[in-house]
């Protein structure tokens, strides 16, 4: 995080959710204006003073693993105010409009992350010596204090969430520079949650490091790799949660198993590293596979995709709109709930502003267009298709050009990160009772079905699509296509959808 940031004053607007030139002002004047700010973190305290330190291990019940215990350190921090507002953040955004059962939290996910990190304390074996492969318990290489930090860091991974998750980084990040993990950041390092830390002797530069991967370490660079991975104990859990809550059951795969062929060894340079037995292939291949799957049945549903674009766009107006500094973007989104969100964007003078936050909440979403792959453009507009999804700017001006009028149509780039690349280097132990080699995912004769499979998607899943009101579906296709237009490929049409309500 920047030096240029005033924590007295992000600490007053997220306590009051005042704008900083109005608590400037009142803090001249010391008159009325101020006696209510004050009044208002008076009131913020007498709350926060009604909780008491836990004293004893209580179990969390979770609707996908059952019963989750925590230590009273653990219970002090998700009392905390900062980690009670992921109660109100949710985990998928806008996706309970396409299914309605998607409605869990952050709050939960955090709680769900937490419990695999105490399970891989447990079931994950380790290894000193690839060559005489003795394995024993993964406790026995992290010492008491390197065990809380890692479940310190999986309760707090999400902290910093804004409202409605992912859906407003982009926004947020065109605008000011920022994304959950600065959120997160500046919280462990600058809030309540600082203290609760730091009473309970663990270091909040500590937990920063884990999920920002800023340590020398090994063993915390270690744990960085559970927590930040192709296959980490994060994707796990949503994979799981996200699954269960939405119906999706593409996102069902054999996590036990997972975890269980899961190893940590000490390669030959010193380094500690997550592997996998070779006889976990087929597990490995069903969480990947399921990831992949929930991104084409969930993650990128065109409706899901398009209610995240039209708030985020509505962010990101609003946000300029408001003209709003870092100090008030870091204040006021680790603040708000996806209830105060809404409210905001509909307090908006711009019009398709407030367009957009009752069609969210009415669910009167506009229609798919014309949904093209990236790969039929000619190069030139591909580039300017890749830039989009970095810079808000030329989005807007792509939308402006084939509309009349300002927020008619949404342009949604759909490129994901589907791992091809990244999963395909996952270490696999190879070997017997005598020792092991390590060797990456896609060198071994039965991960190349699995990397054909990623190959194929990543040249067919990245897409753009057009959305708007059905009634200039026509004339937004046609300007779209002298806009930018295609090579030979073939293409989608947009009668080929079902435009219907669901």
């Amino acid at each position: 995080m920047s030096d240029d940031l005033n924590i007295d004053m992000i600490t007053l607007i997220r306590l009051t959710g005042i704008r900083e030139s109005e608590i400037d002002s009142a803090r001249r004047q010391k008159g009325e204006s101020w006696e209510i700010i004050q009044k208002a973190i008076s009131e913020h305290n007498r709350f926060i003073r009604m909780g008491e330190k836990h004293t004893r291990q209580k179990a969390v019940q979770d609707p996908v693993y059952g019963a989750v215990l925590l230590e009273p350190w653990e219970l002090d921090i998700i009392s905390t105010w900062e980690m009670l507002r992921l109660r109100y953040v949710r985990q998928l955004g806008p996706a309970h409009l396409v299914y309605p059962g998607a409605t869990h939290t952050r709050f939960e996910h955090c709680i769900g992350t937490n419990f695999l990190a105490q399970k891989s304390i447990r079931v994950v074996n380790y290894c000193d010596d690839l060559d005489t492969a003795c394995f024993v318990p993964f406790s026995r290489l992290l010492d008491e204090y390197h065990q809380k930090l890692f479940r310190a860091a999986a309760l707090l991974h999400d902290v910093g969430h804004p409202p409605t998750s992912h859906t407003i980084e982009y926004a947020l990040n065109s605008w000011v520079g920022l994304d959950h993990l600065d959120l997160g950041e500046y919280l462990i390092l600058n809030s309540s949650l600082t203290d609760v830390l730091t009473q309970n002797d663990i270091e909040p530069n500590d937990v920063v490091s884990i999920f920002r991967r800023r340590t020398n370490n090994p063993i915390m660079g270690l744990l960085s790799d559970f927590l930040d991975h192709p296959l980490d104990i994060d994707k796990t859990d949503y994979l799981i949660r996200d699954a269960h809550f939405s119906g999706v059951q593409l996102g069902i795969f054999p996590a036990e198993r997972v975890m269980l062929t899961n190893r940590v060894v000490r390669t030959r340079n010193g380094k500690y590293i997550r592997a996998f037995m070779l006889k976990a292939i087929h597990s490995l291949e069903a969480l990947i596979l399921s990831r992949n799957w929930m991104f084409s049945d969930l993650y990128l549903h065109h409706a899901v995709k398009l209610a995240e674009a039209m708030i985020s766009k509505a962010a990101y107006f609003r946000m300029r709109e408001d003209d709003f500094s870092k100090n008030e973007c870091i204040a006021l989104f680790t603040r708000m709930t996806d209830g105060d969100l809404f409210r905001w964007l509909e307090e908006s003078e711009i019009d398709f502003v407030r367009e957009y936050a009752a069609r969210i909440r009415y669910r009167k979403l506009f229609k798919v267009v014309l949904s093209r792959p990236l790969t039929s453009f000619e190069n030139t507009a591909q580039k300017l298709f890749h830039d989009m999804l970095h810079d808000i700017k030329k989005l807007v001006d792509a939308e402006n050009e084939i509309s009349d009028e300002e927020g008619s149509v949404v342009i949604d780039v759909v490129s994901p990160p589907l791992g091809e690349k990244t999963l395909g280097k996952i270490p696999l132990l190879v070997g017997g009772e005598k020792g092991f080699d390590i060797v990456s995912l896609d060198e071994t004769k039965e991960g190349r079905p699995l990397m054909h499979i990623l190959k194929q998607q990543a040249s067919t899943i990245p897409s753009v699509r057009v959305y708007a009101d059905s009634k200039i579906a026509e004339k937004v296709r046609k300007r779209f296509d002298n806009t930018f237009p295609v090579t030979d490929a073939p293409t989608h049409r947009e009668d080929e959808y079902d435009l219907t309500e669901y």
